[in-house]
């Protein structure tokens, strides 16, 4: 090891942790010249150095103040340093410093004397140039001490040539001048927080920071950092330039034209009025918002960037628009929502910084587009394809005439599709023609060389024979407008008019376009085409597929005035007897010497029928929402009935058994049963108005069939309709979501009810259900005795959104839904109908072979609760009073509270057993009442269950869920109390 460090070129020397020499290499002590005999192990490094430095031998020429001690003191403090020395011979060196993990040091010393000769020669002529400079320049070493400044910057900071001293710190430099008052302090600024903000601009390299002065100028200061982490420091009077530009400035603020002066980060320094009127804002307040906030503002106004539809993208891609103008400086435009167009400019100025030009063109945009529209309308009347390319060949518009000529086969091009594309597609397609003996790129290559070249009457061969005569000419805008003529006629006249005849004939019947040639007196058709056989038939006149006389005679009065007809809509009769919805053109020419009428029509059936469906579908939507709003107002009812009732099922149940009188008894009976009956009515709104996922448990069709009847009968009967049930008592139960299978019920009784209206007293509905062994399942029949339906509707009945009804009757959701529950239950729902013999729906659903066990360990009423004292907490005092009531039955001493705060209030001073609390209170609801309780009293967390009367609404399904606590819907019944009572005893037991 010692002999690697000794080959070492640069010196090298460890110290212990004491700083006591361990080891030096002979590099290092010919450095230390007449002193090198001190390195001895054990010596110190204080001793060896400050000796060597008292002596003169080493100076320091770049180091912490304070010499060797100062040097120590900031290698302890920083772990490492470096500073450089001179030797007493002239040498100069570079010395590495650094502690290790245990303590000590190891030093590395290089020799940088040529380094710093030839730094010295190539200082004196960078000083001498930058002397000369116009501009103030200083360079600041890394320890922020001055190295040198030029003339112009000690004659616009060092008026006197006291301060500029090289090796002066800059911090030291700035206090003098503050002192002095070259550098006079802002309103309320202390002469630290100067230093420390002019300290803060060096070592941060700030460009262009204003310079504060006593000599009423306008001075800017930059600095930038050198490869050696120091400083370079510039300053220049800029004093007559703000002048010129405040003078400018002023000007600019009165154009017209908007302006605005934007930095290199996207800060906008300076904008005139005109520029911040889009933004409905001031200038002043336009200068203080940010790029991101600028364009946040302007987005909602504009519907068009650079020629593309914004959408709800405006802020993406005017952002993206902005960016990439800055980069390549093209011109944009801006279109806003209120028909405002502007063209936007930038254009680079001194420093890297951007002018912007906003130049409002609406006006401008207006008269172009009258124009275009005019010039348009002339060029699609011309009798020869034009089309036109920019100045990079691609495609911007074509005639009526030229997609004629090229694409009545083929898609037509986009915007922006390149010629060398379209003419690909046109010769793939075989609509232009390679001559013999060329290929197709060398084709291509000269037919785009013919537009380039401006050449004219270039003869092109189109598949069928044709021929077309195309020029190209030059554009104003430096694109290419290319023209054709079409002389196939011309070429064969000399052609037997025979051949010319037939050949014309084939090319027509290979026109795959609906057209026809019929004379204006009669309508008789002179010309068919396939096309239009096929879907007319073999007709001889117009008068076959108009569907009135009257019909043609309006369309000729539209049509003869001018000769010209287009998107003119009529109603036409097919060959197979159907009616189409059309559109069509068509124009009065001469055939020999007679005029006759050349029609196309478009069918646009399909469109139609398009629009009616999504017409149908808003309108299906609108009544979904109806439909929602309906089933909110309906579980609010739902759930404000639940208290009255508990209070009428509670008090009837308390009453059973206990009357002597057997017609009171009958009553009180009779009072439970309606109670019990409304309860369910009432859980079945709820369950319909509140959503939620499938709860699987066994359950039966005759229960559900009766809740569903009570919930949809009532339709029925008040129409005198006849309502039958046939249950099978030994009926198995189903694995299923009652709430889900009740709905679906629901759904079949009223679309019977529908069915059978106009029967009134005849009508009859049956419910039956049966066991079908065989298939294991158990099957509810729905049936009537209503018109039925035809095939064609029994088909479709299940298909989302079809509905027989009008609209506002139906939404035809109601038997997709069923469909769709059905067989998430593994079941089948099946129809049977024919007309004028009824409807029967079968609901088929997996029976379960055993009866499901249940554990009913925590739902039966039973158990001893004597003496338990309970809380009851609910804001509707008659129900708490027969929550109480039912408890004291139970055998327990009941406490009652009208509020969770009033109940927190009790609970601080007196102890319970139990606690039943309503979910829905005003001030505090059960969850927080809930959250209080256990963070006051944790041990009550076992001892609290609740009561609801919308135990399906989603925040206290979410609230019972995590929590876990056992609760109890109302209408509360006493056995569901019992039951509610076992639960806690067993959870409390359990912890």
């Amino acid at each position: 090891m010692e002999e690697a460090v000794e080959a070492l070129s640069d010196g090298f020397v460890l110290y212990d942790s004491d700083r006591r020499l361990v080891f030096a290499n002979k590099r290092y002590a010919e450095m230390l010249g007449p002193h090198k005999d001190l390195l001895v192990p054990g010596a110190r490094l204080d001793d060896i150095v400050g000796s060597a430095v008292g002596s003169g031998h080493i100076s320091f020429v770049r180091s912490p103040e304070g010499g060797l001690p100062g040097v120590l003191e900031t290698l302890a403090a920083r772990g490492k340093l470096k500073i450089e020395i001179k030797v007493a011979d002239g040498s100069q060196h570079k010395i590495y410093l650094k502690h290790l993990k245990d303590g000590s040091i190891v030093v590395k010393v290089r020799d940088i004397t040529e380094q710093r000769t030839a730094e010295a020669r190539a200082r004196e002529i960078l000083y001498g140039a930058v002397d000369a400079v116009d501009v103030g320049i200083a360079l600041v070493d890394d320890d922020d001490r001055l190295v040198f400044a030029n003339k112009k910057f000690r004659e616009i900071g060092d008026p006197d040539g006291t301060l500029f001293v090289p090796g002066r710190a800059m911090r030291d430099i700035h206090s003098e001048a503050i002192a002095c008052g070259l550098i006079p302090l802002p309103g309320g600024m202390k002469p630290a927080e100067m230093l420390d903000e002019l300290d803060r601009l060096i070592r941060l390299a700030i460009k262009g920071y204003p310079i504060p002065n006593n000599q009423n100028r306008e001075l800017v200061g930059s600095a930038y950092e050198t490869n050696l982490k120091g400083r370079l420091l510039t300053i220049e009077d800029v004093t007559d330039r703000v002048r010129a530009e405040r003078r400018f400035t002023t000007a600019v603020e009165r154009l017209p034209v908007g302006i605005a002066f934007e930095g290199p980060d996207g800060q906008f320094t300076h904008c005139n009025d005109a520029f911040a009127a889009p933004f409905h804002l001031t200038a002043a307040e336009i200068l203080k918002l940010s790029d991101i906030e600028r364009i946040d503002l302007l987005a909602p106004q504009i519907s068009m960037v650079a020629g593309q539809e914004v959408g709800d993208r405006a802020a993406e891609l005017f952002t993206a628009a902005v960016k990439q103008q800055r980069e390549t400086l093209e011109p944009m435009e801006v279109r806003f929502w209120d028909g405002r167009h502007y063209r936007v400019e930038r254009a680079i100025s001194e420093h890297n910084s951007r002018v912007v030009v906003v130049t409002d063109i609406t006006a401008l945009k207006e008269t172009e587009a009258r124009s275009l529209a005019t010039l348009n309308d002339a060029i699609q009347s011309l009798d020869e394809g034009l089309v036109l390319f920019d100045k990079s060949l691609n495609f911007v518009l074509g005639n009526r005439l030229w997609y004629e000529m090229y694409f009545s086969e083929l898609a037509p091009p986009v915007a922006g599709e390149n010629i060398l594309t379209i003419l690909g597609r046109l010769i793939d397609n075989g609509i232009v023609l390679v001559p013999e003996g060329e290929d197709k790129t060398s084709y291509m290559c000269e037919l785009t060389l013919l537009v380039k070249s401006y050449q004219k009457k270039q003869a092109i061969h189109l598949a069928g024979g044709r021929i077309l005569l195309a020029s190209a000419h030059r554009t104003e805008l430096d694109g290419y407008l290319v023209s054709f003529i079409d002389v196939t006629e011309q070429r064969r006249a000399e052609e037997e008019q025979r051949e010319a005849d037939l050949l014309l004939h084939k090319i027509v019947e290979a026109c795959p376009a609906n057209f026809l040639v019929s004379r204006i007196e009669d309508g008789k058709i002179i010309y068919c085409p396939p096309a239009s056989r096929e879907r007319f038939g073999d007709i001889d006149t117009t008068l076959n597929f108009f569907l009135k006389p009257e019909d043609r005679e309006r369309y000729l009065e539209a049509l003869l005035p001018t000769g010209t007809l287009d998107d003119y809509r009529v109603q036409f009769r097919r060959a197979d007897g159907s009616i189409m919805q059309g559109i069509t053109a068509a124009r009065v020419t001469d055939y020999k010497g007679e005029n006759v009428i050349v029609s196309s029509t478009r069918d646009i059936s399909d469109l139609l029928a398009m629009q009616e469906e999504l017409q149908k579908q808003r309108d299906i939507a609108h009544q979904n929402e109806k439909l929602s709003a309906l089933g909110e107002l309906l579980a609010g009812v739902a759930h404000e009935l639940n208290n009255p009732l508990s209070i009428v099922t509670g008090y009837a149940q308390m009453l059973q058994g206990k009357l002597k009188d057997p017609v009171l008894e009958k009553r009180i009976d009779r009072i439970a049963e309606a109670a019990d009956r409304s309860a369910r009515i009432v859980r079945a709104f709820l369950s319909m108005a509140r959503q939620r996922p499938a709860n699987l448990e066994p359950c039966t069709l005759n229960e559900i069939a009766s809740v569903a009847l009570d919930l949809a009968g009532y339709g029925l009967r008040s129409n005198g309709a006849r309502i039958e049930t046939d249950f099978d008592e030994d009926l198995p139960s189903i694995l299923g979501d009652t709430d889900q299978l009740v709905q679906v019920v629901t759904n079949l009784i009223i679309n019977a009810e529908h069915a059978l209206s106009p029967l009134g007293e005849e009508a009859v509905l049956v419910l039956r259900t049966f066991h079908h062994g065989r298939d294991g399942q158990a099957v509810l029949e729905v049936r009537d005795n209503g018109p039925g339906m035809t095939k064609e509707i029994r088909d479709r009945i299940f298909e989302p959104f079809f509905t027989t009804k009008d609209v506002g009757e139906g939404t035809g959701v109601g038997l997709a839904f069923c469909h769709r529950v059905v067989d998430t239950h593994e079941g089948t729902l099946e129809v049977s109908s024919s007309v004028g013999k009824g409807t029967s729906f079968f609901v088929r659903l997996p029976a379960m072979e055993t009866e499901a066990s249940i554990d009913t360990s925590q739902a039966q009423p039973g158990g001893t609760h004597h003496r338990k004292r309970v809380l009851v907490v609910d804001d509707d005092v008659a129900v708490s009073e027969l929550v109480c009531d039912l408890l004291a039955d139970l055998g327990c001493q009941a406490i009652q509270e009208t509020s969770a705060r009033k109940a927190l209030a009790r609970l601080s001073h007196t102890s319970v057993d139990l606690i039943i609390s309503d979910y829905k209170m005003p001030g505090m609801d059960g969850a927080a009442f809930y959250n209080s309780l256990i963070g006051l009293s944790p041990g009550y967390k076992d001892r609290i269950a609740f009561m609801t009367g919308d135990a399906m609404g989603k925040s206290v399904q979410t609230f019972l869920m995590e929590s876990e606590r056992p609760y109890i819907e109302k209408p509360i019944s006493k056995k569901d109390l019992a039951c509610l009572l076992n639960q806690l005893d067993s959870r409390k037991n359990t912890s």
